[in-house]
């Protein structure tokens, strides 16, 4: 992240907040350093820097990072996030983890080194200063728990009220939600902590090699400042030699004392300077050791090392200030000094012209000329030596310039060997960060494949969601479709029961007729009575009559038998009909309870795969947590072996000095090494089990996907059962449709046999009991509906509110036995509710998760900006520390230039004082001795810019060197190895040294044993040799005589 830190900000809730609005204008567009109030301020009459109650520190790096004023320090921040964050359970960990160092050290705790510096307050209040990038992350944090805690309450809601879980539930589901919120809170600030950590160790890095390349600008300024002191001692002793000046001289005096004094000043710079620099060598040697608690201690003095170096940068400033000024004043003073001297000489003319007017002063003249003689033979004297001196620093320049050249040609040579011996292992290494960062991809394109797969098995749960919802539509309008059939069933049988209360008054008023038709057969019988004897004669033919009657009533008996046998048979077919429709309610009721039983069995499955899900993303987060955390440990590794790596540097160049060796450094690598080994080892291993774990939740999704398709396979038994009684259904309508017709045409055919109804009384009685019992029967079965629809009914009142369930029109509580059409409405009203209710509650957690996403996406693009602006400051940055080289490099030269003006004006004094005097020369003398000073004055300058010459030589090969370092940097693990190399050789050496030793010595006892033998010999011989001579000179003198 670029904002290096993160600030705490008041947390705030979902409904106060609104839309965020981040814009960079909250940031100011410049940086400045808080001034410092124990500084050494130039005073206004000396123009001398006034000394402090600290000393001034070193000048800073280039690559400092600047601060706005109002802003707190690193360890402020870091404090004021864990204060913040106090609310949480995680608050106590981290003062743990960071208390225990103490970032609020006092100065007296600190090191000695840095004791008695003073560090600027930045504990001062921010009430007006605008949102911080930090403020807006922290902000952003609260958003992101916030929501994330919403979504998880609403969603373990949810399956709360699928599940319908009871009260012994409760606590274990609040333990659950509570530890899941607590958990992702803690990964969250576990990942907040280490990005900190990791960008506190890059600016530590930054910091050393800022070090570094002071250092060696600090040997520099060291080297110079003593060549400065030569030359000032030169300059004493000159003037010492010399006669005293005017008053401009004791200026001049004056002014070089104070020169001396801010040399002096520069001096006690560079030596904090060298103490802050071995200071944070031991830190960077101490690092490996130090543990994790150390850290925030270590960036505690960092930042105030910066703060002091922020503060230097500014008396640096300064100094450079008051020395042009001194500059400009000096050259003023070297222009009024020029035109003294043309008036002088002058003057000195026209009082040489007065003078050869008078012989008189001949002789006082001659006395002077002689005097300015010797005096000009002194100061030839002092120009030869002056000139010697010059050709000899000439020389001694020459001589350092090609030791330089020499050195540094032996440099690259070295450097060149130790490039071509250390090049292989350093491709080596690369291979293996390659084959590292290879490693890495795959485990990153194995985690893109499991967000895929989690996708597309969110993907399938909403499909199957979908499809349970489009299957369940379907079933209630099947149910829908069977409720209206039932209704238009009893309807029939409403009008079957009407047609028989009408069959039953059609029977009374039969009754009647026959009474009529009897009392008129008795009317008929007395006429017949008196006419019998008129009719006698006509008996035959009414007998033959009578006959014919009786077999038709006969046959309309018959016929009367045979439709009261078929009114039976339609009476059992009614009560089959009854039978039927029985089994079917009761099939429906199996069928919705089955139905019920489903939608409770994949509820409880959808939740369970929720459940499987969500633990699956669980396990994806672990698992790129891990990768984070192992990232964070390589870098933290890198970092700690750069950090050994220094110091290896540092112990090889103290080896150098003392010529003592150490593998302390050498055996922690190892260790280190070792241990990130062990680190990618394990890494490895939860890697491996995170993918075996990951397929066996794939197995388990598989097996639920197949038992989610037996669901389905169930569903669609259940429709096709569904679908064959509704077949049934139909077929027992057109079955009633039939018998109401056959009754309309029995209807027609007994009223055609109205005369022939009193034998059908009883069988019509025996009719009506049954139908009696019949309809005692349907109303049980009707009771025993509406007391289900009404439990039904009052349940759904229990889960929706009695306020929240619609009524139309105002009407009261309906019931299903007072009005069963405004029972139905207001139960299917309940029932969509319920439905509108998840449809509302599932579009809310979209609309939620879209704000969501939005408002993350945003704070990316604003973040992606800010890492622009900081890009840009570093490059700024880096700007202002060329430009600072550059001023550094005139400053140098103008020093250079200070320094000539000073001879010239030391030798202007000495011509002012020599002209001052009563002898005067003659006026060809004086300009030739000007010629010659002006040559001189010329040999100086051509010097002095040889001079600078050789120290811009100088400064380029000390940045050539740098740049080597910082190579060399890169190539620490060859220096270790040449190390290693080099001690094993010093080993077989020495002990090679130790055995030539004692071959030697054995050789010389050898030797010392052969020298005595020989001189015992030599002896002998010699003996031998004089006891002859006697002999010899005998036999001599015996042939003499002869």
């Amino acid at each position: 992240m670029s904002d290096v830190l993160l600030n705490a900000f008041n947390d705030s809730s979902m409904q106060s907040l609104g839309n965020i609005e981040l814009t960079l204008g909250s940031l100011p567009s410049d940086f400045s350093t808080p001034p410092r109030p124990g500084l050494r301020v130039p005073s206004a009459t000396s123009q001398t820097t006034a000394q402090s109650s600290a000393p001034v520190t070193s000048p800073p790096s280039v690559s400092v990072s600047f601060r706005r004023k109002g802003e707190p320090s690193l360890s402020r921040k870091l404090t004021g996030e864990t204060e913040v964050e106090g609310g949480l359970e995680t608050a106590s960990a981290e003062k743990s983890r960071w208390g225990d160092v103490g970032l609020d050290t006092p100065i007296s705790a600190r090191p000695a080194a840095s004791r008695h510096r003073s560090r600027p307050s930045v504990s001062g209040s921010q009430k007006g200063v605008p949102l911080t990038l930090r403020d807006q992350e922290k902000h952003i944090d609260s958003l992101k728990k916030e929501n994330f805690d919403i979504k998880l309450r609403v969603h373990f809601l949810e399956e709360r009220l699928a599940e319908l879980a009871p009260e012994q539930m409760d606590a274990a589901l609040k333990q659950n939600i509570t530890l899941k919120i607590e958990t992702h809170n803690r990964g969250r600030e576990i990942k907040r902590l280490k990005k900190l950590l990791l960008e506190l160790e890059r600016e530590l890095e930054r910091l050393q090699r800022s070090t570094g390349h002071r250092g060696a600008r600090e040997r520099e300024l060291e080297a110079k400042l003593e060549e400065r002191e030569r030359d000032i001692r030169e300059f004493r002793q000159k003037r010492a030699s010399m006669d005293g000046g005017d008053a401009s001289s004791r200026e001049v005096e004056a002014r070089n004392a104070e020169l001396e004094e801010e040399l002096h000043n520069v001096r006690g710079l560079l030596e904090d300077n060298v103490m802050e620099i071995e200071r944070l060598q031991d830190l960077v040697e101490r690092k490996g050791n130090i543990s994790s608690t150390g850290d925030a201690h270590r960036i505690d003095e960092l930042e105030s090392d910066v703060d002091r170096l922020k503060q230097t940068i500014t008396e640096q400033a300064q100094l450079l200030d008051q020395k042009e000024d001194d500059k400009v004043e000096l050259l003023d003073e070297i222009e009024a000094l020029r035109l003294n001297l043309e008036d002088l000489q002058q003057r000195r003319e026209a009082d040489s012209i007065e003078r050869s007017q008078s012989r008189a002063q001949m002789l006082e003249e001659r006395e002077e000329r002689e005097a300015v003689e010797d005096d000009l033979n002194a100061l030839k004297d002092r120009l030869a030596a002056a000139l010697i001196e010059l050709q000899q620093k000439e020389d001694d320049t020459e001589r350092k310039d090609q030791m330089l050249q020499d050195l540094t040609s032996q440099h690259q040579q070295i450097v060149e060997e130790v490039e071509e011996e250390w090049r292989g292992e350093v491709a080596d290494h690369k291979q293996q960060v390659e084959e590292l960062r290879d490693v890495l991809a795959e485990r990153d394109t194995e985690c893109k494949e499991l967000r895929l797969t989690v996708n597309e098995l969110e993907t399938a749960m909403n499909d199957l969601h979908g499809k349970f919802e489009a299957t369940l539509a379907h079933l209630e309008q099947d149910a829908d479709d069977k409720d209206a059939q039932i209704e238009s069933l009893n309807e029939a049988i409403e009008k079957l029961g009407e047609q028989v209360y009408v069959l039953e008054d059609e029977n009374d008023r039969m009754k009647e007729d026959y009474d009529k038709i009897k009392e008129e057969d008795d009317a008929e019988r007395e006429r017949l009575e008196t006419l019998a004897a008129a009719l006698k004669e006509k008996l035959t033919n009414l007998k033959a009559n009578l006959d014919e009657m009786t077999d038709m009533y006969e046959t309309c008996r018959q016929e009367v038998h045979a439709h009261h046998s078929r009114q039976e048979e339609l009476a059992t077919h009614v009560e089959t009909l009854v039978d039927e429709l029985e089994h079917e309610r009761e099939a429906r009721e199996r069928v919705e309870s089955e139905f019920d039983a489903a939608n409770k069995e994949h509820d409880a499955k959808s939740c369970a795969e929720r459940r499987a899900i969500e633990a699956k993303e669980s396990a994806l987060q672990s698992t790129l947590d891990d990768l984070a955390r192992t990232q964070s440990l390589l870098t933290q590794r890198e970092t700690d072996l750069e950090a050994v790596q220094n110091a290896l540097q540092m112990i090889e160049t103290e080896s150098k000095r003392a010529g003592e060796t150490h593998s302390t450094a050498r055996f922690s690598l190892q260790l280190e090494v070792d241990r990130l080994k062990r680190d990618l080892e394990r890494l490895e291993d939860e890697l491996s089990r995170a993918r075996a774990e990951l397929s066996d939740k794939d197995n388990k999704g598989r097996d639920r996907n197949g038992v989610l398709d037996k669901l389905h396979a169930e569903n669609r038994d259940l429709a096709s059962q569904l679908a064959a009684q509704t077949q049934a259904r139909l077929n027992i309508s057109e079955k009633l449709d039939y018998t109401q017709s056959s009754l309309k045409v029995a209807e027609t055919e007994i009223t055609t046999f109205k005369s022939r109804v009193s034998e059908l009384e009883t069988r019509l009685s025996k009719d009506q009991r049954s139908l009696l019992s019949a309809e005692n029967q349907y109303r049980d079965q009707l009771t025993e509906r509406n007391t289900l629809l009404l439990t039904i009914y009052q349940y759904m009142d229990k889960i929706l509110g009695v306020d929240n369930t619609p009524k139309k029109g105002g009407q009261a509580e309906t019931k299903p036995f007072t009005n069963f059409s405004v029972f139905h409405d207001n139960l299917i009203t309940r029932l969509k509710a319920l439905s509108q209710i998840q449809l509302d509650f599932d579009k809310r957690c979209k609309e939620i998760e879209g704000r969501f996403t939005d408002r993350m996406n945003d704070m990316r693009k604003q973040l992606d900006n800010r890492w622009r602006q900081i890009d840009k400051f570093e490059a700024g940055i880096k700007v202002f520390a060329e430009t600072k080289a550059t001023w550094r490099r005139k400053f140098n030269a103008k020093e250079g230039e200070v320094e000539a003006l000073k001879t010239t004006n030391v030798e202007l004094s000495a011509q002012l004082s020599s002209t001052k005097r009563p002898g005067q020369p003659d006026s060809m003398e004086v300009r030739s001795l000007s010629a010659r000073a002006v040559t001189a004055e010329r040999r100086l300058n051509n010097a002095q810019n040889q001079l600078l010459a050789t120290e811009e030589k100088i400064a380029s090969m000390s940045q050539k060197t740098v740049a080597t370092d910082s190579k060399w940097e890169a190539r620490v693990k060859e220096y270790e190895a040449r190390l290693k190399a080099a001690e094993e050789r010093v080993k077989r050496e020495r002990q090679g040294g130790k055995e030539r030793v004692n071959e030697l010595e054995n050789q010389l006892k050898s030797l010392q044993r052969q020298l005595e033998l020989a001189s015992k010999r030599s002896q002998q011989l010699a003996g031998v040799i004089d006891s002859n001579k006697p002999g010899s000179s005998s036999t001599t003198s015996s042939p003499s005589s002869r």
